[in-house]
């Protein structure tokens, strides 16, 4: 397979399906067809396409995780039709541009002509789309739609748990109620401090505990 990319498209080491709490999961291994995975920011899509990608390649195939903005051209999506799963992560970001509107429109006839598996997410809902383009529209329509799962507080305190023990460091509860308690709390910046948390570990080699996070993190 001769795969050309114009940046490097790198997958987050902690994502994976297991580590994810709720039933969209699941959902999304049953499917083959045209998927659109929708949540609100922080909900856990980037973490569903890496988990679904890191599956695939586990598995020796081929897979693609493309975070999309609007700093990017359309080309990215050039070839990458040749692997087996293309994941397509905020696709709202994009698509008030009628240039990636066409190239999309293509792509996902291209995917589907070849049989590859096209999933992809956006936080907006399609109703609050600016899709001109009406043929594409179509087609998105004609996803499967899959929705992120709310999760509780309980729900956000296992999973920075199972992250840090992942990264080979506890942290007991009072210590991951304690920064729910001072910081935002979507996941993906729940991850970012558990990153940090990972790094500052390393650096000092120290247990992690309330002091310990209050120094490394700022809270």
């Amino acid at each position: 397979m001769n795969i050309q990319l114009p940046l490097k498209l790198n997958l987050e080491s902690h994502s994976r399906l297991d580590d994810y709490v709720g039933e969209a999961a699941g959902r999304l291994q049953k499917l083959d067809q045209l998927t659109i995975v929708f949540g609100e920011k922080g909900s856990g899509k980037s973490h569903l396409l890496q988990g679904l990608c890191r599956q695939t390649i586990e598995s020796g195939g081929y897979a693609f995780f493309v975070p999309l903005s609007v700093s990017l051209k359309s080309e990215i999506l050039k070839n990458l039709e040749e692997a087996e799963l293309v994941c397509l992560d905020d696709i709202d970001e994009i698509l008030d541009v009628p240039e990636w509107q066409l190239a999309l429109f293509h792509f996902i006839n291209s995917c589907r002509d070849q049989g590859v598996r096209l999933v992809m997410s956006s936080t907006r809902i399609l109703g609050g789309l600016a899709i001109e383009l009406l043929d594409l529209m179509s087609r998105l329509k004609g996803a499967y739609m899959v929705r992120t799962d709310p999760l509780s507080d309980e729900d956000k305190l296992a999973i920075i748990r199972v992250k840090a023990h992942r990264r080979g460091f506890k942290m007991d509860k009072d210590v991951c109620t304690f920064i729910l308690s001072r910081s935002r709390r979507d996941m993906h910046h729940l991850s970012y401090l558990v990153d940090q948390l990972d790094e500052a570990t390393l650096r000092q080699q120290k247990k992690v505990t309330i002091p310990f996070v209050k120094r490394a993190l700022g809270l």
